[in-house]
């Protein structure tokens, strides 16, 4: 079974870009601190470069002495002498190599144009037995297809599980809120795992796990995993 199917299957904490609560977010650093802390799954936001580099960070923009540098219209060069919190912007190769496997990894296209990129990089790394890609972009799974497993994120009711299924996908992320009792059973059905984003109290979690999620990212790995592990004791 694939590397993240299986984690879902037996109740997955994701490190939501890593361990942010300890690390810079997105960055190798909180990618390790998360997986050390016990995550199952890491999730990184990636975008493509103006020179078509797939780099991991979250909103396209870095900030800089003198305001902001675009990612998509910056250069690989210009953007790898940056930092994020004192550590170095990622590209998606990187990132993955230096996980290398020890956990799964949710790839989040955050940049359409990035897709196609994202799964030549999976596959050059070797990576497509143990990472998945997620987005809000139908577009940017579909051109994926059939070489990773693919879940649709979303945030609004009344949901998108009936899409997934129309799709092919394998698993939803709803927004924790949108992950009722009722919508979980529902995918279930629908043959799909649930992942619940992104939640950061042990109480919410608890509600969650009660109602059948197959996963939940936080930006706290260490208490996601006391919780989850509480759980299923």
């Amino acid at each position: 079974m694939h590397r993240v199917l299986e984690a879902l299957s037996r109740k997955a904490v994701i490190g939501h870009r890593g361990f942010p609560l300890k690390r810079p977010e997105n960055t190798v650093a909180s990618f390790m601190a998360a997986i050390e802390a016990g995550a199952d799954v890491v999730e990184m936001d990636v975008w493509k470069t103006a020179d078509g580099v797939p780099v991991v960070i979250h909103d396209g923009l870095v900030k800089t002495p003198g305001g902001e540098l675009k990612v998509k219209e910056a250069r690989w060069p210009e953007l790898a002498i940056h930092r994020v919190g004192g550590e170095p912007i990622p590209t998606l190769e990187d990132a993955l190599q230096a996980i290398g496997g020890r956990a799964g990894v949710f790839v989040e296209v955050k940049d359409l144009d990035a897709a196609e990129l994202v799964g030549e990089v999976l596959r050059r790394v070797g990576a497509t037995s143990w990472a998945a890609v997620i987005s809000f972009h139908e577009e940017a799974l579909a051109r994926l297809k059939g070489l990773v497993p693919l879940g649709l994120i979303y945030a609004k009711p009344p949901g998108r599980i009936a899409d997934a299924r129309r799709l092919g996908l394998d698993f939803v992320l709803p927004h924790y809120r949108l992950a009722t009792s009722k919508a979980v059973e529902f995918a279930h059905r629908m043959g799909l795992k649930v992942v619940a984003w992104t939640v950061n109290d042990g109480r919410v979690m608890e509600e969650l796990w009660s109602r059948g999620v197959d996963g939940i990212a936080s930006d706290d790995v260490e208490l996601a995993v006391s919780v989850r592990n509480k759980f299923n004791r």
